[in-house]
């Protein structure tokens, strides 16, 4: 029995270290991105179960929102003391947390239709925002 753990255990281990290998549909959006990015990016969706539309949608994110360190996303960009923007000195953490803060708005909130998305996501600026996501959710790889 003890055997058998150490197994599962094992395996386990070797099953979370090998890279999240990003799918074809996201080479397009992809070519734009730090590799280490992507791994993060990917692990995120996985973790919210998110569609391959919704992880496209997070890399398109990713890619229009542009932000700097604690703003990879977007996310509280209006909000200095927002708990998204906590670990802005540790570029993984911090593009992983604001990549959960938009993945469970894309879980919560993305029905497939990205004009009402886009007034969810960015209200100010939806039809700007709106126009580069249909650019880059319809982009093919080159």
């Amino acid at each position: 029995m003890k055997q058998w753990i150490i197994v599962l255990l094992i395996l386990m281990a070797a099953r979370a270290m090998t890279a999240v290998e990003a799918p074809p549909w996201t080479w397009a959006v992809a070519n734009e991105l730090p590799a280490w990015e992507i791994r993060v990016l990917l692990e995120v969706g996985q973790e919210y179960n998110l569609t391959g539309e919704e992880q496209k949608l997070l890399l398109t994110i990713r890619r229009i929102e542009n932000g700097r360190l604690g703003l990879e996303m977007g996310i509280a960009s209006n909000n200095p003391q927002h708990c998204a923007r906590r670990y802005a000195q540790d570029p993984v953490r911090s593009l992983r947390i604001q990549a959960q803060w938009a993945a469970g708005t894309i879980r919560h909130r993305y029905t497939g239709n990205l004009e009402a998305f886009a007034q969810v996501y960015c209200p100010p600026e939806r039809k700007h925002w709106l126009h580069m996501a249909r650019y880059w959710m319809t982009r093919e790889r080159k």
